[in-house]
């Protein structure tokens, strides 16, 4: 026996002993696949093996499903219709409104199961089905009680997952799937905008020596390592993630984030150590500012070749924010903006908002229990992404700043997308007994 097929059959086994005790109705398996069905199907037989024990799983009170074979082939022709698949793809379940993608190639991917978003954005998910089945059951131990509902204290006034739960399921996925990129950006994610900027550059090492090619692996590194005061790193990961990016306005987006990071280069350096090194010993200040200002200048111009319409995009962003009194995301977005095309007009004309909404009396009202219970409290509004980065990114003429997302299913800061998970269902069967694995 194979050492792939014994690892899967091992898996095979802990998935059914936590389908056995999971709360009655919470999940739903099929009866296992034909023998000539498997040999039909095309899968791997390491893969399908996943198949000849559960002909379609759907978990969670229907958070995510794994498809029957009968329904690959419909599910793949309607995505390809759509435009969010490439060649040899293979759809084989769903998360919410996106895709759960067998890749055709693994290795550049960065994992075996790719999640696809509704326009068509490419996440690495799961190192295999079989680990990503077992995830999944890992973290709806996590969200539900044996009642089938949902455990005390996972969610904060906002409907969404607080950070402490947020972390719970996404160590408790990656203790069963350590190679899923995917939970490990978001955990690097949620670190970071904690503050933990160590742990979260340890995470992203990981993730990228997984999946070398994952843009907003390197754009949340180059963020870590701007907040970590190495801006030498921070803009050669925005760099990197400029160039993997295949979309316009996230490569102006990243480049942009380069610009900021060289523009805070002279005040970031001066006494640290990654500023010294940086310094050459043949080139004195002036002429490091002058090729730091050089570099400024090509990146911004590769920003806007890359997106013509970025500073208006930047200045919709920022009038956004300030109509919604986010002080954090109109900082970030004039910034960047500014960053890019320094004499703006319409940018520098929202100074005086910005500076009278920074000087507004804020209300103290339970302001110190909010601000202990906050995640970002502490962190530089300029490091941080919110839900404006992929708006940002796309830089549409009019992107609001709070209303689009980061990578992942929704927000890359939730497991669940920003959506609170569904609810268990009655009626559907969560037992079967026990196989041998001869």
């Amino acid at each position: 026996m194979s050492e792939e097929r014994r690892r899967v059959l091992n898996n095979l086994d802990r998935i059914e002993d936590r389908l056995r005790d999971a709360p009655e109705g919470l999940h739903d398996v099929g009866e296992p696949a034909g023998d000539d069905d498997l040999a039909a199907s095309g899968l791997a037989p390491h893969v399908a093996l996943l198949w000849g024990a559960y002909d379609g799983l759907e978990l969670g009170g229907g958070e995510a499903r794994i498809l029957p074979l009968a329904d690959h082939a419909e599910a793949t022709a309607a995505a390809e219709a759509e435009g969010r698949l490439r060649p040899g793809d293979r759809v084989i379940g769903e998360r919410g409104r996106d895709l759960l993608v067998l890749a055709a190639d693994p290795h550049a991917e960065g994992a075996d199961v790719v999640l696809v978003e509704e326009d068509g954005e490419r996440l690495p998910c799961a190192s295999s089905v079989d680990r990503l089945v077992l995830a999944l059951l890992g973290e709806f131990s996590v969200l539900f009680d044996e009642d089938g509902e949902y455990q005390e204290d996972l969610f904060g006034d906002d409907g969404e997952l607080t950070p402490a739960a947020e972390r719970r399921l996404l160590r408790r996925h990656l203790d069963l799937d350590p190679d899923a990129p995917l939970a490990r950006f978001r955990l690097a994610q949620s670190l970071r905008r904690a503050g933990e900027l160590r742990g979260a550059a340890q995470e992203l090492r990981q993730l990228l020596r997984r999946a070398p090619e994952f843009v907003w692996g390197h754009l949340e590194l180059g963020r870590v390592r701007l907040g970590d005061a190495r801006p030498v790193e921070a803009v050669a990961a925005f760099r990197r993630a400029a160039e993997l990016a295949a979309d316009p306005g996230l490569r102006a987006h990243c480049l942009a984030l380069a610009c900021l990071a060289l523009s805070n280069m002279p005040s970031a350096t001066g006494p640290s150590a990654q500023g010294k090194k940086a310094m050459s010993s043949k080139t004195g200040p002036a002429e490091q500012d002058a090729k730091a200002s050089s570099e400024r200048a090509a990146l911004a111009a590769a920003a806007l070749a890359a997106n013509p319409n970025f500073a208006a995009a930047q200045e919709a962003a920022v009038r956004d924010a300030l109509a919604g009194e986010d002080l954090a995301a109109a900082d970030e977005q004039l910034a960047l903006g500014l960053a890019v095309v320094p004499g703006h007009l319409g940018l520098l004309s929202l100074r005086p908002a910005l500076a009278e909404l920074r000087e507004r009396p804020q209300d103290d009202e339970g302001g110190d229990e909010e601000g202990d219970d906050d995640p970002d409290a502490d962190v530089d509004p300029a490091l941080r992404d919110d839900d404006a980065e992929r708006v940002a990114a796309r830089a549409r003429p009019e992107p609001p700043p709070t209303a689009d997302r980061a990578p992942g299913t929704g927000s890359a800061s939730s497991p669940y997308g920003g959506r609170t998970p569904a609810k268990s269902s009655g009626g559907r069967r969560s037992r079967r007994p026990a196989r041998s694995r001869g």
